[in-house]
């Protein structure tokens, strides 16, 4: 289970989601003179003092833990390799889903509305770089059921 590449992929996908859930923050806006910062988190509104207005929760944190524990379980399903396949798929499927759902959002207006400028902060690229090693672990489950398959016909 640990010898085999895909495990190393999502043990770094696992690290780059689970700093995320240190509270950095990923976008910030800025509209009308007020800075917005947005976490997985919480959306913070601060005024031109760095003075804390108003924080909104949002539960993109759910959404994160819930894909850590689909990785992990998608992990000790080494056994099964057609199911960690399908797995390994899901789980590419979600990390690309929300890393989408940060950038898209923030760059439509759908949390703050008309900002007067988008920073895309360093921490963002996390998302970007977890999707990458959790394509890397789906291409890694498919070669070695591929290995498999083919000395399965060899007997």
């Amino acid at each position: 289970m640990l010898q085999r590449i895909q495990t190393v992929y999502w043990v770094l996908t696992l690290f780059c989601l689970g700093v995320l859930l240190s509270g950095v923050d990923l976008v910030s806006f800025k509209k009308d003179g007020i800075d917005f910062k947005l976490s997985v988190f919480s959306l913070k509104q601060f005024d031109k003092t760095d003075k804390l207005i108003k924080e909104s929760s949002n539960f993109n944190y759910v959404l994160v833990i819930f894909i850590m524990l689909f990785i992990i379980f998608t992990i000790f399903q080494f056994k099964n390799l057609r199911k960690q396949l399908n797995l390994a798929k899901w789980s590419m499927f979600l990390t690309i889903l929300i890393s989408i759902q940060f950038i898209l959002f923030s760059y439509s207006g759908m949390i703050v509305s008309n900002p007067t400028s988008v920073n895309l902060n360093f921490w963002i690229s996390l998302l970007l770089i977890a999707c990458v090693f959790s394509v890397l672990a789906y291409l890694g489950v498919k070669k070695d059921k591929s290995l498999l398959d083919s000395v399965d016909r060899i007997r």
